[in-house]
């Protein structure tokens, strides 16, 4: 292979360069490690490669894009050796990675001006610099077909699918790389690296934040404490919120409690189920737990509390407490989501959520406290397979997560244009840095490093330990028992294709409560059954039943 042929040519020059006794800079030595190990990289996803392409060569049932897309890596490996081989003699220069990073927000105006001052930062602590890409997903998918487009990136279950980017050969394998990386590894419960492995190898970083599911509903304060008198719970089940519901209502007939887009009530299911996979609604009941059947893989669409919850918002959409034209509509900001939202995260988020909503709030737990795999993967950070610059890479990585002023800037912006720090160590965004530094924060790195956010008003208190309670309060939370399994689709991929647009043809009606599920449920569980749903269960039981018996 010409390839191989020049990691010959490579291993002798960086011999020839030890063997000369030349006098190196610390950095000039961790960019010569660096190479090394990328060339040694690149040999191995090389044979991997060619024995990919050449199974899908063989087999009738793959794509022309597929093929394509490998193709595409093969051919930014060839760039990659290319680039090796002419850095050598680079030394100590700084070393810039593309990091692509989730946004549905437009309000980047002043992310520039950030990224010049982060950059300003870590070119002088160690060496590296980022080009910040804040995606769309189409955006997104389009880099990962391309296979060399980012070096770092934000990935979870909804976003750049972590276990299909697994499968595919997207990411970098971390786990022996971590152990030159002790600092960033200490910033992570092993309960949340155990999470993030799959066949028992890390490929991404777990970001510490709410890495449990937690759901709350989120109340106006103004109304309901103040107006109408309401008791202050920290726990209020689903259904029980129906009297906020009824009393809103009453005081505003030609207005509605719970303003919700076509993806339905934010956050609702994502503690009903323990998923295995939610884009086809497949996973183990919470409520089989400790049971015969707390292993059994079922469709979401069978699961009693599932449906339970359906029929409960729909009769909230036949009682006038959700607005008509949910299903229709793409989006609702939260400024306009109504005095019952509901979102999930962790007791000390009210902050947050009131300076969003633009109004004093207080939240009121409805699911949670779940720790499973899907909890733990809702925001992690990986490495490119095809990163020119993987240990450049993980070292901003590590700065990201263990420098207080990096992950600050990232987060909030300019301090003293963007932010303002308050006498008790929280901050508080200026109009400029709401306007124009709208990050997805959580998509950045860990929440638990780095200022809080303080309210803007005086009656949303900011808890200044509540990472210190939230990670306490994960030892009596319910444990998945699949933690760390990944079912691996790729054999049932054309079946899961189709049952994701079954999925998405019934679920703006379904999710908002505007069709009663009574009627719609069997139909849509026949659809699905024609579509593979059962083929697709039955490989994952298999799986799973593999997993727990190597465990």
């Amino acid at each position: 292979m010409k390839q191989k042929h020049w990691i010959a040519i490579l291993c002798v020059m960086f011999a020839a360069l030890i063997a000369v006794n030349v006098v190196l800079s610390n950095g000039q030595q961790q960019r010569i490690g660096e190479l090394s190990r990328q060339i040694e990289d690149m040999n191995v996803r090389v044979d991997e490669l060619e024995v990919q392409l050449e199974s899908m060569t063989a087999s009738s049932r793959t794509t022309n894009s597929a093929v394509k897309g490998v193709e595409n890596r093969l051919a930014a490996l060839e760039d990659a050796f290319t680039a090796a081989e002419e850095a050598h003699a680079d030394g100590g220069d700084v070393v810039n990675v593309v990091w692509a990073l989730y946004s549905d927000s437009a309000t980047l105006t002043d992310w520039p001006e950030v990224e010049a001052a982060l950059n300003a930062y870590s070119a002088e602590k160690i060496g590296v610099t980022c080009e910040f890409r804040y995606m769309d997903r189409d955006t997104l998918n389009a880099a990962i077909l391309d296979g060399h487009d980012f070096d770092i990136a934000f990935t979870c279950d909804w976003w750049n699918d972590f276990a299909k980017n697994v499968s595919a050969g997207n990411f970098l394998d971390l786990t022996d790389r971590l152990k030159d990386y002790p600092a960033l590894y200490e910033t992570v419960v092993e309960t949340a690296w155990a999470g993030t492995k799959v066949n028992g190898r890390v490929y991404a970083i777990p970001h510490m934040k709410d890495i449990g599911y937690e759901v709350f509903w989120i109340l106006n304060s103004n109304y309901f404490l103040k107006e109408k008198g309401f008791e202050k719970d920290l726990d209020i089940a689903f259904d029980e919120i129906e009297p906020y519901l009824e009393a809103y209502k009453a005081d505003h007939p030609d207005d509605y409690p719970l303003k919700i887009p076509a993806t339905g009530l934010t956050s609702w299911q994502n503690a009903l189920v323990d998923w295995l996979s939610m884009d086809i609604l497949v996973g183990l009941d919470w409520n089989a737990q400790g049971t015969e059947r707390e292993h059994v893989v079922q469709c979401a669409l069978e699961i009693p509390g599932w449906q339970e919850r359906l029929r409960t918002m729909h009769r909230w959409f036949e009682k006038g407490y959700i607005n008509p034209d949910a299903a229709e509509l793409p989006s609702m900001p939260r400024p306009e989501a109504g005095v019952v939202q509901s979102g999930q995260g962790w007791f000390g988020a009210e902050t947050v959520w009131a300076n969003v909503i633009k109004e004093p709030v207080y939240i009121a737990r409805y699911d949670g406290v779940y720790l499973s795999t899907s909890s733990i993967r809702g925001s992690m950070t990986a490495v490119s397979a095809y990163s020119e610059h993987p240990d450049a890479a993980l070292r901003l990585i590590e700065l990201m997560n263990t420098d207080p002023w990096y992950r600050d800037t990232a987060r909030y912006g300019i301090e003293g244009k963007h932010y303002i720090r308050n006498y008790d160590g929280t901050v508080i965004r200026t109009a400029e840095g709401s306007a124009n530094v709208g990050v997805q924060a959580y998509t950045q790195g860990h929440y638990t490093l780095g200022s809080l956010e303080a309210s803007l008003f005086p009656e949303v208190p900011t808890d200044t330990h509540q990472w210190e309670k939230t990670m306490a309060s994960y030892a009596d939370a319910t444990l998945s028992a699949a933690m760390g399994f990944t079912p691996d689709l790729s054999e049932v991929a054309p079946e899961c294709e189709a049952l994701k647009a079954v999925i998405e043809e019934y679920r703006p009606r379904l999710y908002t409560g505007t069709d009663d599920p009574d009627a719609v449920i069997p139909e849509m569980l026949k659809r699905m059954e024609d579509a593979g749903l059962r083929k697709v269960i039955d490989e994952i039981q298999r799986q799973l039943d593999a997993f727990l018996a190597e465990s």
